[in-house]
């Protein structure tokens, strides 16, 4: 999961010399790994990945959005009755489902899948040579972790030959700003699943498609550089683009994917989280994989 949610959203209406300032898309993987370098001191922290966040309002956040990913998935397939849990454990383990993580910074939703729904195998996918580093650390010792550092919008995207029951972008479609590259990613992801798989997407689903957060430089070694960065005279970078429902219902239509339901998140005026509502897609039963 990226942020960073506490950075500068305003957009300033215009430049220094009086013109409206154009809006560009961020480079992801050189700003990310400026994001990181800036963010992390010592083990990365989920909390770190989010931005320059407290530790409740982090927990608040992961909490919230693990929930809502318990209420889709519950909804869809009961919990089991108390007799059978452990049954239930043995047959989850057993089943082989498999998950791709994209945007896997800590490895927090990798780490969620494998331990509440007992994913048999999991693909974390990090855009940013540090954490792919950190990530391949961590698991080191598993067998059912890997670890690629890719981008999931490149034409040359492939999680491999077989399709996933999960696929998960919990805060990471939003930072692909450029329209193009999104519609890429998102055809990548739809192609990575099994039939009857779901995609989990992170966001804000709601009326309007807009740019909400800017800044002025991608690279930068700490917060206070990225605050002071002057950029290209005339020019905003764009780090947040959310986009409505109905874009989202639409492309995932034109990929063969249906919305199969729309989760608002646990939200509190008094901590500031990102956006993080949760829409689940579904590829239909009996569509082959790559056939979207």
């Amino acid at each position: 999961m990226r942020g960073p949610h506490k950075l500068p959203t305003d957009r300033p209406d215009a430049t220094e010399g009086g013109g409206a300032a154009s809006e560009v898309p961020h480079d992801e993987r050189t700003f990310f790994e400026s994001f990181y370098k800036a963010s992390v001191r010592g083990d990365p922290q989920d909390r770190m990945t989010i931005g320059p966040i407290s530790d409740p309002e982090s927990r608040f956040h992961y909490n919230s959005v693990e929930n809502g990913i318990i209420r889709a998935l519950l909804a869809r397939t009961p919990a089991p009755a108390p007799a059978m849990v452990e049954a239930w454990r043995v047959m989850q383990k057993r089943s082989g489902m498999r998950l791709l993580d994209i945007g896997s910074g800590t490895g927090h939703w990798v780490d969620f899948f494998l331990d509440v729904f007992h994913v048999s195998e999991a693909v974390a996918v990090e855009l940013t040579q540090s954490m792919a580093g950190f990530l391949r650390g961590k698991y080191a010792s598993r067998s059912d972790v890997t670890v690629q550092c890719a981008d999931v919008a490149s034409p040359q995207f492939d999680a491999g030959k077989d399709g996933f029951d999960y696929v998960t972008a919990i805060g990471v479609m939003f930072h692909i700003v450029d329209d193009s590259r999104w519609v890429a990613a998102l055809g990548n992801l739809a192609r990575a699943l099994k039939p009857g798989g779901l995609l989990i997407v992170g966001g804000d689903f709601g009326w309007h498609t807009r740019n909400v957060q800017f800044h002025k430089s991608d690279e930068f070694s700490n917060w206070r550089e990225f605050n002071a960065a002057t950029g290209v005279p005339g020019e905003l970078r764009v780090s947040r683009r959310v986009r409505s429902l109905a874009v989202w219902s639409e492309q995932a239509s034109r990929l063969g994917l249906r919305v199969a339901d729309v989760v608002r998140t646990d939200t509190h005026p008094g901590i500031a989280t990102p956006e993080n509502d949760l829409l689940i897609l579904q590829k239909p039963e009996g569509e082959e994989k790559g056939a979207a």
